[in-house]
């Protein structure tokens, strides 16, 4: 197990990226977890995880740490973009803090070179929701739903 574990810090040491500071502005409000939803050209940016399963980029709060920079950290760390941000979108019933986020100039290209948690980073097309296996039932559905897409 020890040797798992070196083996781990040495392919790993070196590649952490340093996280941009959060670009997020006002009142924090607390939560255990958060993340980002990104809509450009009609696709939202999601992540899958070596499972295969999908969802919006996002995870857990450092302790501390308000949800709409964990949602800003998490979503760096998972796809190598900055994003700022901004209202809420939505907080599911597991207690997920979902924030409207947008790209900005300085946001940078996906990479998921730097994670061993998702297998890669893509901007999900909406018609094209119902051919991807979500981690979370129903959320899919749901984002559709809150965004107006579907009745």
């Amino acid at each position: 197990m020890r040797l798992v574990i070196v083996c781990l810090l040495v392919l790993t040491s070196g590649c952490a990226r340093e996280i941009p500071p959060c670009p997020f502005g006002g009142e924090q409000v607390t939560a255990l977890s958060a993340g980002c939803l990104a809509v450009q050209n009609d696709a939202i940016l999601v992540v899958e995880n070596p499972r295969g399963l999908v969802g919006p980029p996002g995870g857990s709060a450092a302790p501390g740490e308000g949800a709409q920079c964990t949602a800003h950290r998490e979503t760096f760390e998972e796809t190598g973009l900055s994003l700022a941000p901004g209202a809420l979108f939505h907080t599911f019933d597991t207690g997920f803090h979902l924030y409207f986020c947008d790209l900005t100039d300085s946001s940078g290209a996906i990479s998921t070179d730097h994670t061993w948690e998702v297998a890669r980073a893509y901007w999900l097309p909406l018609k094209d929701f119902d051919a991807v296996r979500w981690r979370f039932e129903g959320q899919g559905e749901e984002i559709l739903r809150r965004l107006n897409i579907v009745e």
